[in-house]
């Protein structure tokens, strides 16, 4: 779950914001699971609480059958769901305003925080849209913020926003009344700033072992276990070696078949799956790998996938390397 940390001017200004910020993680839709009891036009039930029986096991009890015919089979996620690694995580930042003044010089940035480094997120801003806008009373803009998720461990997105606060009104003490006083702008407008934080974990979806051999003519042969460590299943769309300089790589794996179909495995959560590969020499490149080193470089691993509802993840390992035969 991400769980949020504000930190702000605020300790300093004990004045509200005019401004408020809500971030919310853009996700698909997974496919709802619902057991409904048999229609009552085919069932031969004379409850007369059958109908209410029959509304309450449907996914969606007040749903018209006018509405969109999906609507019943797919469902949003109730709360932030896992975060993994090779996947892209999107989310959408809102600023609203709901003071009772239009604001001016508004301005979001957002930022990650990985185990090993920070970096600036570049926002998706609408073609007819500027990067710093007027906000007039109960007015919002909205950016969209992406990240490609590599390593494993707490992150942390920091959402900053800037904006232009009208100045302080004070009465006019010249007034002789409350009834002929009146509220005067003090000084220039006013700079302010606050920020918060969100934090979330970012873990494995497919954990690869890989176990490498040289065999006698030059060969080698690679074996990957691949598992899905995730909360769904997974389609492997692709499973690719690409070989270092003077090696052949040939997937022992599955195939286009006759009429060209392309056959995609399918993991659910904890299957296991062994993929292979053969690697020869390119009698036309010349190796690259050192004969005194013990170990021989064979290549890099990358992997594709989707989930159930197309989300799309990629992986790909560092060198590949496996103990040199010694004739």
């Amino acid at each position: 779950m991400a769980r949020e940390r504000s930190t702000s001017q605020s300790d300093i200004q004990k004045e509200p914001h005019q401004l408020n910020l809500k971030v919310v993680r853009l996700s698909r839709p997974s496919l709802n699971q619902h057991y409904p009891l048999p229609h009552p036009s085919i069932c031969s039930s004379q409850n007369p609480g059958y109908d209410v029986l029959y509304q309450q096991s449907l996914a969606y009890p007040s749903h018209p059958d006018t509405q969109f015919i999906l609507s019943p089979v797919l469902t949003l996620p109730p709360a932030f769901v896992n975060a993994y690694i090779g996947e892209t995580f999107s989310c959408l930042l809102s600023t609203n305003n709901d003071s009772d003044a239009t604001v001016t010089g508004v301005c979001i940035a957002a930022e990650m925080q990985t185990p090993s480094l920070i970096q600036t997120l570049e926002l998706v801003i609408p073609e007819d849209r500027k990067d710093v806008v007027d906000l007039p009373p109960s007015q919002s803009i909205q950016r969209i913020a992406k990240f490609d998720l590599k390593e494993e461990g707490k992150h942390t997105l920091g959402v900053t926003v800037t904006y232009s606060a009208p100045p302080k009104k004070q009465r006019d003490l010249i007034a002789e009344s409350k009834e002929d006083s009146e509220r005067v702008d003090i000084g220039p407008r006013r700079v302010r700033t606050f920020k918060k934080l969100y934090v979330f974990p970012a873990q494995q979806c497919l954990t690869v072992k890989t176990k490498a051999v040289e065999l006698p003519g030059g060969h080698a042969i690679l074996e990957a276990q691949l598992e899905n460590n995730g909360d769904g299943p997974v389609s492997l769309e692709e499973v690719v070696l690409a070989p270092r300089k003077g090696w052949k790589s040939t997937s022992l794996n599955w195939d286009t078949d006759m009429e060209g179909a392309k056959s995609t495995p399918l993991l659910k959560p904890r299957d296991v799956m062994q993929v292979a590969f053969l690697l020869k020499p390119d009698p036309n490149v010349k190796k690259e790998d050192d004969p005194a080193s013990e170990r021989v470089v064979l290549g890099q691993l990358s992997l594709e996938w989707r989930s159930s509802c197309g989300d799309k993840g990629y992986l790909s390992t560092g060198s590949l390397t496996a103990k040199r035969l010694r004739t």
